[in-house]
């Protein structure tokens, strides 16, 4: 793996972004005068219908939201095992990363040529952690829109259809209402609306008994009050595992930039937590729990992984311990060669 590769991947990866960025952001005609968003044609709306399917066989809409998030864990699982097998590797560099950092610190060139040679004789790629993350970013940007708009993604509702229920229902203008807390006033009033369009249905948006359309009040002390502190304790929880389990493989302790944002992330969650429907924290809550889940049955795979490569290496793996010593003896051989000279 020379430095012009690394920079290509670089480049690569910089330009694939950019790309899906152009692509995503694009529109196309729908045929009747109006147009749709690219990202929205081939992500959200089919997580619109799937949403709306599992909903349809559960019938309630917190269980749909839980199931939908896990199976979504299961669709990423693959990216996130590669994602994770390119984090543990480059952990386990780190020692031998800082003592050439040490070592050629008045020489940045050689440093990053020792450092090529590095990842060229342990079989490591430096984008091999971060690449397959990029590529579920859409679809973890596209979850959240079905979840948070029901009327217009799960009812396929107008925008003109989604202001005239909320004239007839008297619904303030002002501020933002979320379609959550819409799509429940819907249900408790659905016979003043019905006759608006042919895809409105009694969607109820109750999870054991907790109404999801309502914004959590700080002031007022019921079930929905923990809602936010539940999203904030499991996000907490789950920087502490991930770090836990962090160190677990790499006998290595999180840097103090990760230390403080094990505890900046759930401050953050708690605060969206008081600002937006039950129904989102209730998301971010079977998030969290899931990733928990996800992060250690990882964890457990991943060493029993590199026990199965231990007792039975694979031909890659030969190749990288044949790598390894004739890097080793072709160092020794230029140290001896050095002090002949000398």
């Amino acid at each position: 793996m020379s430095k012009r590769f690394i920079r290509s991947r670089l480049a690569l990866i910089g330009i694939l972004t950019v790309l899906m960025a152009l692509v995503l952001s694009g529109c196309v005609p729908n045929g009747d005068g109006t147009s749709s968003n690219i990202f929205i044609l081939l992500i959200v709306r089919p997580f619109g219908y799937i949403l709306r399917w599992i909903y349809d066989i559960v019938g309630s809409y917190g269980w749909a939201i839980i199931i939908f998030q896990l199976l979504a864990k299961i669709v990423m699982l693959p990216l996130s095992i590669k994602s994770k097998k390119g984090t543990m590797a480059q952990a386990k560099l780190q020692p031998k990363m800082q003592e050439l950092e040490k070592r050629y610190k008045n020489d940045k060139q050689k440093y990053q040529e020792e450092l090529t040679k590095l990842y060229q004789t342990e079989g490591v790629s430096p984008m091999s952690g971060c690449l397959p993350m990029l590529l579920t970013f859409p679809i973890m940007i596209g979850l959240y829109w079905p979840i948070s708009q029901p009327l217009t993604y799960l009812m396929h509702l107008t925008a003109d259809q989604i202001n005239q229920i909320k004239t007839t229902l008297a619904i303030a203008a002002e501020g933002v209402v979320s379609e959550i807390t819409v799509a429940q006033q819907v249900f408790e009033n659905f016979d003043k609306v019905a006759h608006i369009s042919e895809n409105i249905i009694q969607m109820d948006m109750r999870f054991l008994g907790v109404n999801l359309g309502v914004v959590p009040d700080w002031k007022t002390l019921n079930i929905v009050f923990l809602f936010p502190i539940i999203s904030a304790v499991t996000s907490f929880l789950l920087m502490k595992l991930t770090s836990y389990l962090q160190f677990r493989a790499s006998g290595k302790a999180p840097a103090n930039e990760n230390a403080s944002m094990t505890f900046m992330m759930p401050l953050m969650s708690l605060w969206i937590g008081f600002t937006l429907p039950a129904g989102l924290t209730l998301y971010w809550i079977a998030g969290n729990l899931t990733s928990m889940a996800q992060e250690y049955f990882m964890h457990i795979y991943m060493q029993r992984l590199e026990a199965k490569e231990a007792e039975n290496p694979s031909p890659k793996a030969n190749a990288r311990e044949i790598a390894k010593k004739e890097a080793i003896e072709a160092h020794v051989q230029k140290s001896g060669s050095k002090r002949k000279k000398h």
